[in-house]
Formats: structure tokens, C-alpha cells, sequence
């Protein structure tokens, strides 16, 4: 009779927390919390530690004695500061995900707009054949822009074939042109998407009133759609250049040697020598730019406005 009085009160008392906010906020958040600890926090705080400390080539051992040489190892070079592997990889990673960043916005501003402003089954398509490419796995679908790059690729080989050209053209094999293609390609929904929640909200009833009373459309542009369609300019852009900085895969496959971007040059010196203590102080200034990126973003432009709220 104890026990079941005992089982009783545990049962009230647990009814009691569930119902309360602080209860209902825990249930909820809990499970992903711990997630984020787990597989976040925890392997970012590895991170920092071990770029603070050496670790053994021979044994692979972690030797438990601060030091800055991981990071006067990123900046050492004979030529000069700006001319160290780490320097050159970082900022040409940062150009590639500026340009990618760029085209994705304006190539997918204006589909936005339309889509907006028609919706239905216009939308509904749209969306079907931007979405199509998604439904495969990233690896395949980086391998088939392999296909069409290069010195005998689909693009050559056609321009070739027609009579457009009497020779490759460099600027269609591998390199910093194919990476900026394949990034473009990879992330252009996340900007689509993002770009479509801002213009979803808009009235433009509002717009078409200012055309009548006489406004350009460069000033309608200007003075109306862009200051509200701001949060998901800044939220798509943030979407697209975060993952470009640290991309690999497409670096990789359509880089084919001739382009170390940081991610590239962060494998390499994990599988070449083992160096995780410089691969995480490399690591270190990737993240440290991202959250600093973050941070600005979210000083101007709160979640609700990202979501298009």
C-alpha cells in the first residue's frame, strides 16, 4: 500500500511538472539540447584544445603541453605571411564563397519575385525541378558536373562538336571556374527558398499602387521590395556563403589538384602527416569568421525575420 501511495505521488508530482512552462520547455528542448552538446559543443571543444597542444607523428598521441606552434605554423612561410599554404587557401576559399554567394542571390531574386507573385501550381513546379537534382546523393551529384568539365567534357566536347570552338576552352576545365559552378548549384535552393519566405510576405498591392502613382520600377525595387526582402537577402546569403567557405567535396571533384581550398588543405594535412593540432588551429579561424559572420547577422536581423516571420 506504501509503494502504491509512493508510485501515486511521483505520478502527481511529475503531472505537475509537465504542466508547468519551464516542464513543457524541458520535454521539448531536452532531447535536442543534449544533441547539440553531444555532437556539437563537444567535438568544437575537442577542437580548441587540441590546437593548444601537440600531438605525436610516431604514436599519434596528444601531449598534454600548451603551445602556440600550431598556430605560428599556419603563417610560417620563407616568401612571406601572405604567401603561406594557409593564407592563400583561406582567402581563396572566402573569393570562391563571395562569388558563389553572389550568383546564387542573383539568379535566384528574380525566380523568387515570380514565384511570389504567382504561386499555385506555378510554385509547385518551380520548386519540383529546382528540388529534382536534391533527390540524389550530394556525391553523385558533384561526380555528373565532373562529367561536363574538363578538357573532353560534355561542354567542350559539344562547343567542339557544333563548330563554336577549333579548341578546348580553358576556362571549362577543372579549376576555380568548375568550383564556383558546382557551389552555385549545390546551394541555390537553400537561397531560392529563403528569398521566397521574405517576397511570400510582402503585398503587392502596395507595389502595384506605386507604379500607378508613378514610381520607376528601379525606385519600387529600391524603396519597397529590398528593405523588406533585407532579412532573407542577408538569411540566404548567410546559408550559402557559411557552407562554400568549408566546402570539400566540390573543391575536391572539380578542383582536380589544381585548387587547395581550406577544406582541402585541412584533409590533407590530417591524412598526410597527421596533423590534427594544425588542421584544428586552421580549423579554429574558420570557425571564429563564421560565428563572427553569424553574430553580425543576427545583430541586425532576428530568426522570425529569417524564416520570412
Amino acid at each position: 500500500m506504501a509503494i502504491s501511495d509512493r508510485t501515486e505521488e511521483l505520478h502527481s508530482s511529475l503531472s505537475q511538472i509537465l504542466t508547468t512552462k519551464q516542464g513543457k520547455v524541458a520535454i521539448t528542448a531536452g532531447p535536442a539540447t543534449v544533441w547539440i552538446l553531444l555532437l556539437l559543443l563537444a567535438p568544437m571543444i575537442f577542437m580548441v584544445i587540441v590546437s593548444f597542444l601537440e600531438v605525436s607523428r610516431e604514436t599519434y598521441d596528444i601531449i598534454f603541453e600548451p603551445t602556440l606552434k600550431n598556430y605560428q605554423a599556419l603563417f610560417d612561410s620563407s616568401l612571406g605571411f601572405w604567401e603561406s599554404p594557409f593564407v592563400k587557401a583561406l582567402l581563396l576559399s572566402y573569393g570562391i564563397a563571395i562569388i558563389s554567394t553572389i550568383l546564387c542571390l542573383t539568379l535566384a531574386f528574380p525566380l523568387a519575385y515570380l514565384l511570389a507573385k504567382r504561386g499555385g501550381q506555378t510554385f509547385k513546379v518551380v520548386i519540383f525541378l529546382v528540388l529534382l537534382p536534391f533527390f540524389t546523393m550530394y556525391l553523385v551529384r558533384a561526380y555528373s558536373w565532373v562529367l561536363m568539365f574538363g578538357q573532353g567534357g560534355v561542354l567542350n566536347s559539344t562547343l567542339l562538336s557544333i563548330g563554336l570552338i577549333s579548341e578546348p576552352i580553358e576556362l571549362l576545365n577543372y579549376g576555380v571556374f568548375a568550383i564556383i559552378v558546382g557551389l552555385t548549384h549545390a546551394y541555390f535552393p537553400y537561397m531560392l527558398l529563403t528569398l521566397y519566405a521574405s517576397l511570400d510576405g510582402i503585398d503587392f498591392s502596395l507595389v502595384d499602387a506605386a507604379r500607378d502613382l508613378g514610381a520607376s520600377r528601379v525606385a519600387v525595387m529600391k524603396d519597397h521590395i529590398l528593405p523588406l526582402t533585407a532579412p532573407g537577402i542577408v538569411g540566404g546569403s548567410l546559408f550559402v556563403f557559411v557552407p562554400s567557405v568549408g566546402a570539400f567535396i566540390t573543391p575536391r571533384f572539380l578542383g582536380q589538384g589544381k585548387v587547395q581550398m581550406i577544406g582541402i588543405l585541412i584533409e590533407g594535412r590530417v591524412n598526410g602527416g597527421y596533423a590534427i593540432g594544425y588542421a584544428s588551429a586552421a580549423s579554429m579561424f574558420v570557425l571564429i569568421s563564421i560565428v563572427a559572420a553569424m553574430v553580425l547577422t543576427f545583430r541586425y536581423v532576428s530568426i522570425e525575420e529569417l524564416g520570412g516571420g
